[in-house]
């Protein structure tokens, strides 16, 4: 759902911080869409006010509104209740992200990095960098190396996680790892083979070998398989689990 135009964003009243809370927790614990529907309803000023920042040309307003409002459906996803914060500062991140994105993907002839958009944009690259750059988003560079030359790509500055990002993802993932081991102690043996073979697993068993091996029908296989899903989907909830990564 996109609000077509600003005017139209910022008739949508403003919801109160209770009022908020609730259709975050309706969408997110019940997959209620009349409740992200107000939500993007009543932030879409927000997305509105981003998009007005970054853009270069009117033409491009409707397409970074609309990854701006993919940023905001993000956020819901994501925010976290628990947290004593308002739930347009964190979605600040999310949309600006969309809009930026949708910016330099409009900005360029090639796919180039965002960072690199963006730094190109504002001045902060090296002259022979910010040449490449300028000539890679009109086109007039070749993305492919001729002959044995380093590519156009291979010579932009990397778009790559610098040290601090590569610790956070580690750290993330550990996390994560350390959620489900926890949550999947709450499930019977058995449940824990079907989900590790059937879900977790790098490449998931046919469910007619695992039903075999475990002796049961497939259809009693996946009548387990999915009550085991729920119980392991409600306790990662309840770690704190992002539900992003559940979809």
């Amino acid at each position: 759902m996109v609000i077509s135009t600003l005017q139209a964003a910022l008739r949508e009243p403003l919801l109160t911080a209770d009022t908020e809370r609730d259709a975050i927790r309706r969408w997110q614990d019940e997959g209620d869409r009349r409740a992200l529907e107000l939500l993007l309803r009543s932030h879409a000023r927000q997305v509105w006010s981003q998009a007005l920042r970054f853009a270069d040309n009117p033409v491009d307003l409707d397409d970074l509104v609309a990854e701006g409002m993919v940023g905001l459906i993000h956020a819901a996803d994501n925010f976290d209740l628990k947290l004593n914060l308002r739930f347009s500062t964190y979605a600040a991140f999310w949309i600006t992200n969309g809009v930026l994105a949708a910016l330099a993907r409009i900005g360029t002839v090639i796919d180039m990095p965002v960072r690199t958009y963006l730094a190109a944009r504002a001045g902060r690259l090296q002259s022979e960098d910010a040449d490449l750059s300028h000539l890679a988003r009109q086109g007039a560079l070749p993305l492919d190396a001729d002959g044995d030359g380093p590519s156009l790509s291979d010579r932009l500055p990397c778009s790559c996680p610098n040290p601090a990002e590569t610790a956070e993802m580690k750290s993330a993932q550990k996390r994560i790892n350390r959620m489900l081991a926890q949550a999947l102690r709450s499930l019977d043996p058995t449940e824990q083979a079907i989900i590790l073979r059937r879900r977790l697993a790098l490449d998931p068993e046919p469910v007619e070998a695992v039903a075999a091996d475990l002796g049961m029908t497939v259809q009693r296989l996946r009548q387990g398989e999915t009550r085991a899903l729920t119980r392991l989907r409600r306790d990662l909830l309840a770690l704190g689990f992002n539900r992003a990564l559940l979809h």
